[in-house]
Formats: C-alpha cells, sequence, structure tokens
C-alpha cells in the first residue's frame, strides 16, 4: 500500500485523468493514469480509467499499451455515439458501459452544468407491464436519496419512447475490476 504522501499523488493524477476522459483527452489520460501505475500498480481505478483511455484512442496504442485482447482481433466497433439526448440538454462525453438491459453514458447537463450518468434502458422484448416495472423501479431509486450505498437519481422520463434514467456520475472504475482487485 503506498505511503500517505504517494497516495495523494495518486488521487492528484486521477483526478487529473478523469478530467481529461471528461474532454476526451484520450492520451492525456492515458498518460496519467500510466504514472499513476507507476506509483502503484495495483491501482483499480487507474487500470480503470486507462481501460476506458484506451478504447477511446484511435489507432495504434503505441508499445508500451496493454491490451485486453491478446493480440487477438480486435472487437466489433460500437454504435456511434448520440451527439445528445433531451434536445441536447445532455451532451454525450462516451459511452460508460452496457449491460444486458442498459447502455450508460457520461454526460454533460448542459442546464445545471455538471456531469452525470445517463442510463438508457433497453425496451427490445419488454411488454407494458415490463416498461411499468422499469419505471416503477426508477421511482422508487429516486425516492431514497442522501443513502451512501445507493445511487442518487435525478430524473426519469423516455426519450424517443425509451426510457431513462439520470444519475450521479460515480468514477473510481467498474465492479468487474473492483471485484478484480479485491484481495
Amino acid at each position: 500500500m503506498p505511503s500517505e504522501r504517494v497516495q495523494r499523488r495518486i488521487d492528484q493524477l486521477l483526478d487529473e485523468a478523469d478530467a481529461a476522459v471528461g474532454k476526451e483527452d484520450w492520451a492525456r489520460a492515458r498518460e496519467l493514469c500510466q504514472q499513476a501505475l507507476t506509483l502503484d500498480p495495483e491501482s483499480a481505478d487507474a487500470r480503470a480509467f486507462l481501460a476506458v483511455a484506451e478504447r477511446g484512442l484511435p489507432g495504434d496504442l503505441g508499445s508500451g499499451a496493454s491490451t485486453t485482447h491478446g493480440g487477438a482481433e480486435p472487437p466489433a466497433a460500437s454504435p456511434p455515439l448520440p451527439a445528445s439526448f433531451l434536445n441536447g440538454r445532455y451532451e454525450v462525453k462516451g459511452l460508460l458501459g452496457e449491460g444486458g438491459r442498459k447502455l450508460v453514458y457520461r454526460v454533460h447537463d448542459t442546464r445545471l452544468d455538471r456531469e452525470v450518468a445517463f442510463a438508457l434502458i433497453k425496451t427490445d422484448g419488454l411488454d407494458a407491464a415490463e416498461r411499468q416495472r422499469v419505471q416503477r423501479e426508477a421511482r422508487t431509486l429516486g425516492r431514497l436519496t442522501g443513502h451512501p450505498n445507493v445511487v442518487t437519481v435525478f430524473e426519469i422520463g423516455d426519450e424517443r419512447e425509451q426510457p431513462y434514467l439520470v444519475s450521479e456520475l460515480l468514477t473510481g472504475g467498474d465492479l468487474a475490476s473492483t471485484i478484480a482487485a479485491a484481495p
């Protein structure tokens, strides 16, 4: 475990990497993450930010880059990112992840000038009752504000007949990386 002083430097580097990711400055984010990993090779946060930065970089990642594909064929290209949601209120900065039931984007809320997560719920195969359940669950989450273990939901609605959920943006990597890094 790094000393307190080294940990402060790592935190500073990761804060700068987070800002670079928000600006889609992938090369800078990658550079900052590599510096953080030099100080603490076990940093799950640095590895998670590095993975995001490397997905954002076009073409060859360079000689020192680690890849998750083991030299295999790159994964199929993701669909193009939308520019915004809700008539420009939420400007898309990048894709945070995709699960079985939703696509989660990092977006900038232009009205409140803050970065948030925008989850677009996949509705393929959902009937009317299941769509209502999705809305009910989102409203329930929205009522659970202020709990340290529950993400704060700011808004729910429909975007082009697809339910969405706007919540606080959590930093620190994805759950899989966190679990993998656990002792």
